[in-house]
């Protein structure tokens, strides 16, 4: 059974967990970058939110604003 959201079936992807993530974290206002890196395999979207909530910690009251990219940012 596909998964369903307000009645109608969603399409099948690809689990995000199983890609590899590039990704930078900046500040929303100021365009700074506050934190940068790449997650793949198994857990990588959850690495990508560890970093964002460990990030949030070191800059309270900064929105952040989180970018993906195609290969790894720090080349």
């Amino acid at each position: 059974m596909p998964d369903m959201w307000k009645g109608k079936p969603l399409v099948d992807r690809p689990k995000v967990s199983d890609v590899d993530l590039h990704y930078r974290i900046y500040n929303a206002r100021t365009g700074e970058l506050l934190s940068f890196g790449s997650n793949g395999g198994p857990g990588s979207l959850n690495g990508i939110v560890q970093d964002a909530l460990r990030t949030q910690q070191e800059h309270p009251g900064v929105r952040l604003h989180v970018e993906q990219f195609e290969g790894p940012v720090y080349e």
